[in-house]
């Protein structure tokens, strides 16, 4: 499955694949477009026609590319010889060119720290040299330090101690860093003998050189330096606990995502309802299968699945909208494939209780939802609309409200427990 990092255009078309990353605007899901998609059908759909009109409107992604036989990364893959930190067999690695002279470090350092805390099974935290020696007179000797520590297999405890004292030792000189670092080395309990007779091979000197030779060569613009997954993070998102945590919660989602669009799953002859169960109550919501059979056949899988089981309303905007459907809890989440709009001329957002698909725009509703509160004709011809509440508005109002393009971004909202399929 490809991982995109950044704000990604969706191309509208039918035939469209939709990346599973994407970090757009604050507000994705709810901005106006205008295009038209076909209207309802004039006679019920066999279960045949449905499966055409999927296969011919809905695409799933395309696998996760990787490099052809003559291609040469540029970054050495994770290996034993590594500083690394977490779960060996975790899905997400978060390796990074740092100096342990650099203030951007040390703050990377106690965010990772978090990090491994928050996701202690999913997480590796891989950790490479890049001494700036044209930029601090101890980036060398620091290492030094952390190779000295790392002979008597205690290489993360140093690595914890520069960073979190740094201001202790940064304006040393380079003679009272030596002593500076062996006092730390008592400390941890090592041998500081051994310690220092580590921290003076040239060995370790030469490998800080070494390091920073090849990261120039690279072109390594500076430091913190991630790559998540093998791939660069790109320097126009903000580097902080809340994005990374997404991405995190993001690439854990692909696990459950699908390879492949829905199958026909409703009998279009029937009638469908859903029972959505909150932390508030009950919903019942009727489903409209006749003007929106791709969407409905759509809700009706997931919901089978258990996708919607457990997950929470990420986006809950007061006397607008009650938004759910991502279990990542970003608003960034889909299940793996991307199907078109369903609008139709005898459906507006004229009233509260419609339930509607949320996109990031046309042609891209995935599995993300939301229901309305009060009505919204701005958004016409933008959205499917798929359902009209018959039960449980009183409770949708008191859905916990929550603004994700807040920052800090807010706790999590309130749960949808799950969603039940009821067939007429």
């Amino acid at each position: 499955m490809i991982l995109v990092l950044g704000l990604i255009g969706l191309i509208a078309t039918a035939c469209q694949v939709q990346p599973n990353v994407v970090f757009p605007s604050p507000s994705p899901v709810i901005t106006p477009i205008f295009p038209s998609s076909p209207s309802s059908p004039a006679t019920p759909l066999t279960r045949n026609d449905l499966a055409l009109r999927i296969a011919s409107g809905c695409t799933a992604k395309s696998p996760r590319p990787t490099p052809g036989p003559t291609e040469v990364s540029l970054f050495p893959p994770v290996s034993n010889n590594d500083y690394q930190r977490g779960n060996d067999e975790a899905r997400v690695t978060i390796l990074v060119y740092c100096d342990f002279q650099a203030l951007p470090c040390a703050q990377f350092s106690l965010l990772m720290e978090q990090i491994l805390l928050d996701f202690p099974n999913e997480v590796r935290w891989v950790y490479r040299y890049f001494p700036l020696i044209d930029v601090h007179d101890k980036a060398i000797l620091s290492l030094q330090a952390a190779e000295a520590a790392a002979q008597q297999g205690k290489f993360w405890q140093m690595h914890d101690v520069l960073f979190r004292k740094l201001a202790d030792w940064v304006e040393l000189s380079p003679e009272q860093f030596e002593s500076w670092a062996s006092e730390q080395a008592a400390e941890l309990e090592l041998d500081v003998t051994a310690f220092k007779d580590d921290f003076r091979n040239p060995a370790f000197a030469e490998k800080g050189q070494a390091a920073w030779k090849q990261n120039q060569s690279i072109g390594l613009p500076g430091v913190p330096f991630l790559l998540l997954n093998g791939q660069i993070w790109p320097s126009n998102l903000p580097l902080n606990y809340y994005t990374l945590r997404d991405y995190i919660l993001l690439d854990l989602l692909e696990e459950r995502q699908f390879e492949s669009c829905p199958p026909p799953v409703i009998d279009l002859a029937k009638r469908y309802r859903a029972r959505l169960e909150t932390a508030k109550g009950e919903v019942l919501v009727d489903l409209f299968s006749e003007q929106a059979p791709i969407t409905v056949n759509n809700f009706v899988f997931l919901a089978r699945q258990g996708w919607y089981n457990g997950i929470t309303f990420h986006r809950v905007l007061e006397n607008y909208i009650v938004q759910s459907g991502d279990p990542s809890g970003t608003g960034y989440g889909g299940p793996g494939y991307a199907f078109i709009n369903e609008t139709s001329a005898d459906l507006l957002f004229d009233r509260a209780g419609l339930m509607a698909m949320a996109n990031a725009g046309r042609d891209t509703n995935g599995s993300q939802f939301f229901l309305t509160l009060a009505p919204a004709p701005q958004l016409n011809g933008a959205y499917t609309i798929f359902g009209q509440v018959l039960e449980g508005m009183d409770v949708l109002k008191k859905i916990t409200l929550r603004d994700p393009s807040q920052f800090p971004p807010p706790p999590p909202g309130d749960a949808l427990i799950s969603i039940i399929i009821i067939e007429e």
